[in-house]
C-alpha cells in the first residue's frame, strides 16, 4: 500500500469520529452510525486508516507553512535537546521550546491529536469483533491483526501522553453519549504506563500473526515488540511524577526492567521485516541492519529496507508540506542543527552518516540549517534548488527501526551487567557508519559504556524523535542541556519537572478536572 491516507477513508474516518465537545481529551461517538458502520471487510480497513491517518497527522504535521513548533515528531523528541537551536528566523513558539521556556499556548502543548487518535482507537477495539456477524468473509485472524493494531497504537499514544506530560484523562472505551460525563482527572504516568500501555502491548503481541511480512506503514509484530522495549526502558530509568500534577522524583521501575526490554527484543529478532528478504530480522550481526553502502535507505525506501520496523508515510502530493521544521523552507527555518554538534560531529571525518543528515560544508548564517536526512539529495544546494525545495518532497518518518533496536539492546545488557555483548551490538552500529570498532578498555564499566551507546544513539538516530527521550529517560538533561543554555543566555536546566510540557490552556479550559503540570503556571 503506498499511502496511508486516502481522501475516502480521511472521509469516512471523519464520518464516524463525530465532534469534540467539552473537552479535547474525547470525541463523542453517534452509536446509531457506529452500529451500521461495522459490517464489512472495508470498514474494518478504512476504521483502521481513520487511525493511522490521525496519529500521522498529529505527529508529522498540523499544517502552517514554516514548521512553527507544529510538528510533534520533532518538538517532542528533539527540538528540546542538543540535536537543535534557534536560527536566526524563531519564531516565539520555537525559541521557548528551544531554550525550555514552553508556554501554555504553545501548538505542541496540546495532547488533543493523541486523544482523537485514542479515541478511533476505542472505537474500533470495541466494534471490530463483531464485524464478522455481519461478513462471513472476514476471518478470526484478520480481526486479531486489526485488534493488535488498535491496542498497539492507543498503547504509543498513550505512551506519548505519559513522556511529554507526565500523565493525562484515561479513555479506553469509546465515547458515545454527549450526554454523559465528558471530563476526567488525570492519572499519572505510573498508572498509564501499569494500567493501559503495557497491558495493551501484552494483548496486541497475543493477538498479531506471528512470524508475518508486514507493511511498514502498519504496526507489526515488530513494531510492537519495539514500542514494549522502548516502555520498559523509560520504565527503568526516567525520573516520573509520583502523581498527576506532583513533583518528579526516581524511576518507578529498575533492573528487572531493563531485562524485560531484552526479552521484548529478543521477541523482535524472531519478527520479519517488511522488505521480505528474509525469514526473521534476526537481530545477530551488522548483515541484519542496512550496509554502510545503503545505510540512507531506511528514510527513502521504507519498504525496501531489511532493518525498518514502523515507519509514517507523509505522501506529499495528498497530504501537502510535510512541515519538518529544519528543511521546511529554502531560508529562514526556525531552528537550525545545534552549533556544538554542528561543528564537533564532522570531526569524524570517516563517519558517513554525517554528510547524509546534514551538509557541514555550509557555513554563516545558513550553516546547520536544513537536514538532508529524509531527502534523496547530495547536498543542501540540491535540496534548495528543487522547486518547493523539501516542501517537494514525501517524508517517512521513522518511528522504529533495527539500528535503534540495536543500540536500546546494547543499553540494556549494559545495564545488566553484560558489558561485552553491549559493546558487541554498539559496535555493529559504529563501524557500520565507517568507523574504527570502539575498544573494551575505552568502555570498561556501566558509566563509560553508558556515555558511549548515547553519544553514538545522538549520531545514528538524529531527527528521528529520539534525543531529548533519550536524555529524560538516562536523568542527563540537566548534565547535556545546562552548558547549552547557558551560553545561550538562559537559566541552567535544574528544575526536572520541565522534564514535562505544561498542560495546554486549551485542555484546561475544557476540562475543569485538569490543573496545570508542577512548576508551571
Amino acid at each position: 500500500m503506498k499511502r496511508i491516507i486516502t481522501i475516502t477513508a480521511l472521509l469516512i474516518a471523519v464520518f464516524i469520529a463525530g465532534s469534540c465537545t467539552k473537552d479535547v481529551t474525547k470525541l463523542p461517538q453517534n452509536a446509531a452510525t457506529v452500529n451500521t458502520y461495522f459490517q464489512t471487510s472495508k470498514d474494518i480497513t478504512s476504521a483502521l486508516s481513520g487511525m493511522y491517518g490521525s496519529f500521522l497527522s498529529t505527529m508529522v504535521s498540523t499544517g502552517g507553512t514554516n514548521g512553527g513548533g507544529s510538528n510533534n515528531y520533532f518538538a517532542w523528541g528533539e527540538t528540546r535537546s542538543d540535536n537543535f537551536a534557534p536560527s536566526g528566523y524563531p519564531t516565539t513558539a520555537t525559541e521557548n521550546i528551544n531554550n525550555n521556556a514552553i508556554l501554555n499556548n504553545n501548538a505542541s502543548a496540546d495532547w488533543a491529536g493523541l486523544y482523537q487518535t485514542i479515541s478511533r482507537a476505542n472505537l474500533n477495539i470495541a466494534n471490530i469483533p463483531n464485524v464478522p456477524k455481519y461478513d462471513n468473509t472476514v476471518t478470526q485472524t484478520a480481526v486479531n491483526t486489526a485488534m493488535a493494531q488498535c491496542y498497539a497504537m492507543r498503547a504509543e499514544c498513550y505512551f506519548y501522553i505519559a513522556r511529554v506530560w507526565g500523565g493525562g484523562p484515561m479513555w479506553t472505551a469509546p465515547y458515545l453519549d454527549p450526554n454523559s460525563p465528558g471530563i476526567k482527572p488525570r492519572v499519572s504516568e505510573q498508572v498509564l504506563i501499569d494500567s493501559v500501555i503495557i497491558p495493551d502491548l501484552n494483548k496486541a503481541y497475543a493477538l498479531i500473526p506471528k512470524s508475518q511480512q508486514p507493511t511498514v506503514w502498519y504496526i507489526g509484530e515488530g513494531a510492537i515488540c519495539a514500542i514494549a522495549a522502548d516502555v520498559y526502558m523509560w520504565r527503568a530509568g526516567a525520573p516520573v511524577a509520583s502523581a498527576p500534577n506532583g513533583p518528579v522524583s526516581g524511576p518507578i521501575g529498575g533492573l528487572s526492567d531493563y531485562q524485560t526490554a531484552i526479552t521484548w527484543i529478543q521477541r523482535l529478532f524472531l519478527s520479519r521485516a517488511p522488505s521480505g528478504t528474509g525469514p526473521a530480522y534476526a537481530g545477530t550481526s551488522a548483515a541484519n541492519i542496512e550496509s554502510t553502502a545503503t545505510w540512507k535507505n531506511v528514510f527513502l525506501n521504507p519498504p525496501s529496507s531489511l532493518e525498518a520496523i514502523w515507519s509514517l508515510n507523509w505522501d506529499e502530493t495528498v497530504n501537502g508540506c510535510a512541515c519538518i521544521p529544519i528543511s521546511i523552507q529554502n531560508s529562514n527555518n526556525p531552528y537550525r542543527v545545534d552549533g556544538g554538534l554542528y561543528v564537533n560531529w564532522p570531526l569524524n571525518t570517516a563517519d558517513i552518516r554525517v554528510k547524509q543528515t546534514f551538509d557541514p560544508t555550509v557555513t554563516g548564517t545558513a550553516a546547520g540549517t536544513h537536514t538532508l536526512k529524509y531527502f534523496n539529495v547530495a547536498n543542501e544546494a540540491a535540496l534548495t534548488a528543487t522547486i518547493g525545495g523539501a516542501i517537494s518532497f514525501n517524508v517517512y518518518a521513522v518511528m522504529n527501526r533495527l539500528s535503534d533496536v540495536y543500540l536500546t539492546y546494547a543499553e540494556a545488557l549494559n545495564q545488566t551487567g553484560d558489558l561485552p555483548n553491549a559493546l558487541k551490538y554498539l559496535n555493529f552500529i559504529h563501524q557500520r557508519a565507517g568507523l574504527p570498532a570502539i575498544l573494551a578498555s575505552a568502555v570498561p564499566n556501566t558509566a563509560t559504556m553508558q556515555a558511549a551507546i548515547l553519544q553514538e544513539r545522538q549520531w545514528e538516530l538524529f531527527a528521528e524523535g529520539k534525543r531529548w527521550f533519550d536524555l529524560v529517560r538516562t536523568n542527563t538533561v540537566s548534565a547535556v542541556m545546562s552548558p547549552i543554555l547557558v551560553g545561550r543566555g538562559f537559566a541552567p536546566f535544574t528544575d526536572l519537572n520541565k522534564d514535562y510540557w505544561p498542560i495546554s490552556i486549551t485542555a484546561i479550559n475544557a476540562n475543569g478536572l485538569l490543573t496545570q503540570n508542577y512548576n508551571y503556571h
